[in-house]
């Protein structure tokens, strides 16, 4: 991995690290801000959000309820530089309240394509999926 794709690799974590503390804090602004304005969220259970404005939309009234309290327990798995520009990025996480963390039952798989455009990055896709730990056991066996 060459010096600038280190760099790079730092600056998508911390993007996402921003999107972890504003999920925290119960920020949907801040949240959204670091989706490009014309991005795709596809939510766990199969909702499609166009465009920032959206994602901010759908999260306040969630993060004034419904996931007041709540923080994200995840890891990044990879990160794969498809261009210079554009990165995949999976993830293992769950929406976690007070000390309770991510396990088998609650996990869900994540991809971001985070993008860079004029210097700066930003998610343009994201895809959040359950993670099926008993499906997958099955299928490692083969």
């Amino acid at each position: 991995m060459t010096t600038q794709q280190l760099t790079d690799e730092e600056a998508v974590r911390e993007l996402l690290a921003r999107a972890d503390g504003a999920w925290e804090a119960g920020d949907a602004t801040a949240f959204a801000a670091v989706f490009a304005p014309d991005a795709d969220y596809v939510t766990w259970f199969g909702q499609r959000l166009s465009g920032r404005e959206a994602i901010d939309s759908a999260h306040a009234p969630l993060f004034a309820k419904y996931l007041k309290g709540t923080r994200t327990d995840g890891e990044i798995t990879s990160v794969r530089f498809v261009t210079p520009d554009v990165a995949l990025v999976h993830g293992r996480g769950a929406v976690v309240r007070g000390r309770k963390k991510r396990n088998r039952f609650n996990t869900k798989m994540v991809l971001y394509v985070v993008v860079r455009r004029d210097g700066d990055w930003s998610v343009a896709a994201f895809q959040n999926t359950k993670y099926h730990w008993l499906f997958n056991a099955l299928f490692a066996r083969q």
